[in-house]
């Protein structure tokens, strides 16, 4: 019987391997190898394009106007911050370690943009991704609360020359005594939290109630923003150490007391503006307080004003990805660096118009209404009418140069109000007058030499407390 001749294509399992075989055996391995080489030849190009481009990105290479535009210090102070840094740095859990200073100028666009800018220097570099400035923001903002940097930076005078200097400057700047800060809050937005959220609503969005107290040359000298938006502003300075220590200094007899805004109640230690006070009320005691007040009061709203020009990542439009708790973080950050920007005098790049409107409309439908049934303090506003009167007493008339005998006094004739007693000038300090045109408002300080230093005074103590 003749044997079935085979199907096309068959091959018998017991021959030898046929040729086939052969050449299938040689293609794969070859294109096995050319794959290894290919795989090897992208798994260097990165790194040979990473290097690359961390040596032509250098956000140092910038001109020194626009480093402050980007980063919103200056190189020396960026560089000098890097360096506060890397022993309070947080290990990294990264397998690919990048320097401190990376992750600090990462972290300071961050900062100042309110977004994640994957580029250096204005640069696109491949090595910074979005997960690496999240992580870079995170690390920079945690070793910047770290208790040495933070009172290194932001301290409330707790030392008599401290509180005494922080005085003087006030009183040579505003003609108000007894100064320590101006007080008040803003807003600034969070994620919705999964617990206490009724706390963070402020009856518009989520938000942490930030307490920001300054001094005259618009330095913060205490921040708190660990509660909800929720709370109103007495609450938030009733649970603040601030207040413990500024009523033991009123107890003992050293007169300390803050500039609050409307929101505040009057206490011994809190100056409020006086209600029912207008632009269109008559000259008065209370009116030339209330001048005085305002004009003092603006120092605090300066401070937050440019705090958050120049860290955008505390507007209204930004953090709402962030919880609670980071948001704290970055809010006692933003004030550390603003300190060291504006200690050194570094222009403010400012809002622009739309974030400057879009900020206000924020703040203001975030605050509650003053409450029109608000019990004063009756001992704090026994305080307030002394300092009133003290106010209004200290004022003074000056006499007509001319000969044509007294006339009635005219608005362009001016006024001079002298508030600090006499004392003895110093060599190198004059006596300073204060001069108004108009006795409704604040008086000017007139310096004959503008030259002068605290330490060089001793006759001044720091102006009279009674």
């Amino acid at each position: 019987m003749a044997d079935k001749p085979p199907e096309e294509g068959y091959i018998s399992v017991v021959d030898d391997e046929p040729e086939i075989f052969e050449l299938l055996k040689w293609d794969s391995s070859q294109t096995h190898k050319q794959h290894e080489t290919n795989t090897l030849e992208k798994a260097k190009t990165p790194e040979k394009k990473l290097s690359k481009a961390k040596e032509d990105v250098d956000p140092f290479d910038l001109s020194d106007p626009a480093f402050i535009e980007t980063y919103r210090l200056s190189k020396d102070l960026a560089r000098g911050l890097c360096e506060e840094l890397k022993p309070v740095m947080p290990d990294s859990t990264k397998s690919i370690e990048f320097s401190v200073e990376c992750k600090v100028m990462a972290a300071l666009t961050f900062f100042a943009s309110g977004k994640y800018q994957k580029s250096l220097a204005g640069k696109t570099d491949p090595s910074i991704t979005q997960y690496f400035v999240s992580t870079a923001v995170m690390q920079v903002t945690e070793a910047m609360n770290h208790p040495s940097i933070v009172k290194k930076y932001i301290h409330f005078p707790h030392l008599r020359n401290e509180r005494d200097i922080i005085k003087t400057s006030f009183y040579m700047k505003y003609g108000m005594p007894n100064v320590v800060g101006c007080i008040d809050c803003t807003h600034v937005p969070i994620s919705r939290p999964e617990e206490d959220h009724k706390r963070h609503f402020n009856k518009s969005f989520h938000s942490k109630k930030v307490q920001i107290i300054c001094d005259s040359d618009l330095n913060i000298i205490s921040v708190e923003g660990k509660l909800g938006g929720s709370y109103s502003h007495d609450a938030i300075l009733n649970q603040h150490a601030v207040r413990i220590d500024l009523e033991s200094l009123n107890n003992s007899g050293e007169q300390c007391w803050l500039v609050g805004s409307a929101h505040y109640s009057q206490k011994p230690y809190l100056m409020t503006p006086i209600p029912k006070i207008t632009k269109k009320s008559p000259v008065s005691p209370e009116k030339y307080y209330t001048n005085m007040h305002s004009q003092t009061q603006q120092v605090v709203t300066d401070t937050i004003k440019h705090l958050k020009s120049r860290w955008k990542c505390l507007q209204a439009t930004c953090n709402k990805q962030f919880d609670p708790q980071t948001v704290t973080k970055l809010i006692v950050a933003c004030c550390v660096l603003h300190n060291i920007a504006n200690r050194r005098g570094l222009p403010v790049v400012p809002m622009t118009p739309a974030e400057e409107r879009l900020e206000a409309m924020k703040q203001k439908v975030a605050n509650t209404p003053i409450s029109r049934k608000r019990v004063e303090d009756p001992i704090g506003v026994q305080a307030r009418t002394m300092l009133l009167d003290r106010l209004w007493n200290e004022r003074r008339i000056a006499p007509e140069s001319c000969n044509n005998g007294p006339k009635k006094r005219q608005k362009k004739d001016k006024v001079v109000v002298e508030t600090m007693p006499p004392v003895m000038p110093h060599p190198q300090m004059m006596q300073p007058q204060m001069q108004h045109d108009d006795p409704s408002k604040r008086p000017r300080i007139v310096m004959n030499n503008p030259t002068y230093s605290f330490g060089m005074a001793p006759g001044w103590g720091h102006y009279p407390q009674h």
